[in-house]
């Protein structure tokens, strides 16, 4: 017996509705059982100040056994106090009533400590500001689920806090809407005009967007500047709130009598999460699909709801196992709707490129691709609204079996790249494309280029030409990368004492290496994912050099091991693939090839792959290329199920600003009960050198059109 979970858990919710009608609306903490939230306290390892640094954070009550992103509230201490200072105002206490009592919806606050640097009127790349962001910011939002969208962002703080809060909003509107001081301390003499917030008030450009507040109590000693922003503000004709409570001195019992207040102004106009998603549970779920080198990428959710309500969809084809589940489930699916044998839908999808259809979740394979519903795969949005979601006895879709891995490109964070992300920051640079990122379970990156401590001078023989700077290592913790591939052949252009101080720069980080290693063994050694019921093996090499990128354990330069890349030895990969492919379910390989100025893979680039899929590979995938190349089915010599080669995925962070080089695919791999499924194609461009972004729909169109009509047989 099946029914359509989105009618039951509508039905549901009405219920509870009634219920709890005397609490406002219901949301999805209703569904929680904690009493209250919980507080962590994090270092963070500052490269601008060279010390350790520390910040606390507030976490709604059910953070651990939700998966949604929240909101979030920087709150800045006063000059006298640190990490605690909102903590011992009552923070917790009135954010747990507010989320608790539906007045306020669940949220998280992070309490940076500014140790002494906060108290410095510093605004060189060692001030506060430059520390917060380009530090603070990213570990916070590489460590928690916030939602880092600016309209998701708000920053405030108490006295000199306040100061610091309004100097990072006017000055940064692209990444914060709100900002709010609390007796802030303003003077026009503590900072330069183009810092100090009394001038940003009336020139700061686009500023208008931000939702600002002040308070102060009457007897604050700081009245005098908070008067003259208010005046500022006004003079400027931008929207804010100044309130001057009857009591009040610069004093803590002040602020803790206002905290609620406070927050209540930072949450007033961020949304109730909507009730739990379907997507938690087991369900029968049919996913709208297409051919793989299809040039659409995307579906309405208003088309698939029509085609739900019974309109008839000239281009969908479904088979017969969709017709059957459509009918059990009480879809008014239209009678006319062309329906063919399970086993005939994949052919009549590549004869026929600009159709669709409704499959199955356990029927993907890799010659489908997923559609995505309102530029969202289906299974990042919320089911509940999905209309081809159903509860069932028999569900083909549970959560609790499905790994994903998302595998990327070039990464050099040097030449063009690193000015750019000194100019813009590392959530400039990574923002764009973190929301898609941080939908798979494990985030591969490509990393080319070691880290020097003093970049762009050596301390060691300099072998090549690049190196980056410990200032922007960042970028992969706010990205939040699981697995460093090192078969780049620059990671020791800098020295060998570089690489090996990188390797444990990434390792202390918590993020695993692969293709590379201090030896011959850790460079080829693959990295094991045991992950919800599934066992997959990666693994790379480098097959190109050159020799000084390669580990080698007999080095006449170093008089022994050399650290290095894996490279591509057929005698070993003749060995351990075969041993991967019969211990593990699923085995991918990633490959740093020789580099070619076009799309398509040479002649021997094409048979070293499948030699790799014949040796028992699951998918290869190409980590070298600076231009996005195309794909091949494969069948292995002995017949068993197809490979899909990608033989480059193109750059993800590097600056050949050519047509060709900014444009790039990343690849997530859906494996689900031991069983590679599908690949989604990710389609990016690099702006302005160091900012990646998706393609609009007319650039993605464009580029599948351009590297599909590249390949023979697509």
């Amino acid at each position: 017996m099946t029914f359509n979970l989105r009618y039951f858990l509508l039905f549901s919710l009405g219920v509870l509705c009634v219920l709890a009608v005397q609490f406002s609306s219901v949301h999805a903490q209703i569904f929680c059982d904690e009493t209250g939230g919980r507080v962590e306290q994090r270092t963070y390892n500052s490269v601008v100040l060279g010390q350790e640094m520390r910040y606390s954070v507030y976490l709604p009550p059910c953070y651990d056994t939700s998966s949604l992103t929240y909101p979030v509230i920087y709150l800045m201490h006063g000059s006298a106090s640190d990490d605690t200072h909102w903590l011992n105002l009552g923070l917790v206490e009135a954010a747990d009533r507010g989320i608790l009592q539906y007045t306020m919806p669940p949220f998280i606050a992070v309490m940076p400590y500014g140790d002494w640097i906060a108290n410095e009127n510093s605004f060189t790349e060692s001030s506060w500001s430059n520390v917060f962001l380009t530090e603070l910011m990213p570990d916070a939002e590489s460590q928690y689920r916030i939602d880092a969208r600016r309209e998701m962002r708000a920053i405030g703080g108490i006295s000199r806090g306040g100061f610091w809060a309004f100097n990072i909003a006017l000055l940064h509107p692209d990444l914060f809407s709100i900002v709010g001081g609390h007796s802030a301390f303003f003077d026009e003499g503590n900072a330069p005009a183009e810092q100090n917030p009394l001038d940003l008030a009336l020139t700061a450009p686009n500023v208008e967007t931000l939702r600002i507040a002040l308070d102060r109590g009457r007897d604050d000693y700081a009245q005098v500047n908070l008067d003259l922003m208010d005046s500022r503000l006004t003079e400027r004709g931008l929207t804010h709130t100044y309130t001057i409570y009857p009591e009040g001195q610069h004093e803590d019992s002040y602020w803790a009598s206002h905290v609620a207040e406070y927050l209540q102004f930072y949450t007033a106009e961020w949304a109730f999460p909507t009730a739990q998603t379907a997507a938690e549970s087991p369900l029968y779920l049919l996913v709208p699909a297409v051919a793989f080198p299809s040039l659409q990428a995307n579906i309405s959710s208003e088309t698939l709801e029509r085609v739900a309500n019974g309109d008839l969809a000239s281009n969908l084809i479904i088979n017969f196992t969709a017709w059957s589940a459509l009918q059990e489930n009480g879809v008014p699916i239209n009678a006319a709707t062309r329906t063919v044998a399970d086993e005939e839908l994949i052919n009549a999808l590549w004869s026929e490129r600009t159709a669709y259809t409704l499959l199955p979740f356990h029927q993907l394979t890799r010659r489908f691709r997923m559609l995505n519903v309102d530029e969202l795969l289906p299974l990042d949005g919320d089911l509940l609204v999905y209309p081809f979601a159903f509860a069932s006895r028999a569900p083909n879709y549970d959560p609790a079996y499905l790994t994903r891995i998302l595998l990327s490109g070039v990464t050099a964070l040097t030449r063009g790249v690193a000015p750019a992300l000194d100019e813009n920051g590392i959530v400039w640079a990574g923002e764009e494309i973190r929301p898609y990122v941080n939908n798979a379970d494990y985030f591969h990156m490509s990393n080319e280029v070691s880290f020097a401590p003093r970049c762009p001078a050596s301390d060691e023989p300099v072998l090549g030409s690049f190196c980056s700077t410990d200032a922007h290592f960042g970028l992969f913790t706010y990205l939040g990368a699981d697995i460093i591939e090192l078969t780049g052949n620059h990671n020791n252009d800098y020295g060998y004492g570089v690489y090996s101080r990188t390797l444990d720069m990434f390792h202390e980080a918590g993020m695993a290496t692969i293709g590379g290693g201090e030896t011959l063994a850790e460079a080829r050694t693959p990295y094991i994912i045991e992950n919800n019921g599934s066992t997959i093996a990666m693994l790379a090499c480098n097959w190109n050099g050159p020799y000084y990128a390669l580990v080698n354990e007999d080095d006449t330069m170093t008089g022994g091991v050399r650290p290095g890349a894996a490279y591509c030895e057929m005698d070993w990969l003749r060995e351990i693939i075969p041993q991967l492919a019969a211990a593990y379910d699923v085995v991918v390989v990633t490959v740093q090839y020789a580099e070619y100025e076009q799309y398509t893979p040479i002649d021997r680039q094409v048979y070293d792959y499948r030699q790799l899929a014949d040796l028992g590979a699951d998918i290869v995938v190409g980590t070298q290329a600076h231009k996005p190349q195309t794909f091949e089915f494969y069948t292995p010599v002995d017949g068993g199920d197809e490979v899909l080669l990608h033989y480059g995925m193109g750059n993800l962070f590097f600056d050949q600003p050519f047509w060709g080089n900014v444009r790039f695919f990343m690849d997530q791999l859906f494996i689900y009960e031991g069983r590679l499924l599908t690949v989604d194609l990710y389609t990016g461009i690099i702006d302005d050198l160091a900012r990646p972004r998706p393609m609009t729909p007319d650039e993605r169109e464009n580029f599948l059109q351009f590297m599909f009509i590249q390949q023979n047989g697509f």
